[in-house]
């Protein structure tokens, strides 16, 4: 750092003394100002995480009560058997629409380009994000339920052609179709538990009283 002036040194104690001059004038010491900066900053708490920024807090929803109600098992395989468990109680959000993700993601890749693929890609995104709303309980486990489902729906009917479509059996390498089958599969579950997990977190952030009161604040501006 390079070293300061004798200008400057002479402006900042001038500038330090007209300080203390204005707290003393006020009655106060300048021992008080460190001190409500301390406690100002303190009152601030830490700054937000960047995931924080995007996905600030949520409240539970209301009217739903402990997602894992009835729920007795207490063995060392707890968190395994609660996921197995809360995926039977809504077979809606993971079942249901695992099943669409497939039909429209059969739909994405065959009418690629077109405008059929480009509204079920949509329809293939969306669903995921549905199965986050749907499955209240722990969206993201749903969305990645969904994917999986689905995908395994998918990778069954390419097979399927494998087997019976000359034309998709001399496309390419069996070995190398199977690789891309499985690389794309975790991608897609990735992509199910991300998206699950903001259908889940859209659902609170709308339910939110202070949402609420936020929104109807800027419409009456």
């Amino acid at each position: 750092m390079p070293k300061k002036s004798s200008a400057q040194r002479d402006a900042e104690s001038r500038a330090e003394a007209r300080r203390r001059a204005r707290l003393l004038a006020q009655g106060r010491a300048p021992e008080d100002e460190a001190e409500e900066e301390d406690a100002t900053t303190a009152a601030r708490g830490p700054s937000p995480s960047l995931f924080q920024r995007i996905f600030p807090p949520a409240a539970p929803l209301p009217g739903k009560g402990d997602p894992l109600a009835g729920f007795t098992y207490t063995g060392r395989m707890r968190p395994l058997v609660a996921n197995l468990w809360l995926i039977g109680r809504n077979p809606i959000a993971g079942i249901a629409m695992g099943m669409l993700w497939a039909v429209a993601y059969v739909i994405t890749v065959q009418y690629a380009g077109g405008l059929a693929g480009t509204v079920a890609s949509f329809v293939s995104f969306g669903s995921l994000i549905a199965a986050g709303w749907i499955g209240w309980q722990r969206p993201w486990l749903y969305g990645l339920v969904a994917a999986i489902i689905g995908y395994l729906a998918y990778a069954g009917f390419v097979l399927y052609l494998l087997l019976t479509d000359p034309d998709v059996a001399a496309a390419g390498p069996t070995d190398t179709l199977v690789a891309y089958l499985l690389t794309n599969g975790v991608l897609q579950a990735a992509i199910g538990a991300l998206a699950g997990f903001y259908g889940g977190y859209l659902r609170r952030r709308i339910a939110d009283p202070a949402t609420r009161r936020a929104t109807a604040a800027r419409r009456r501006r």
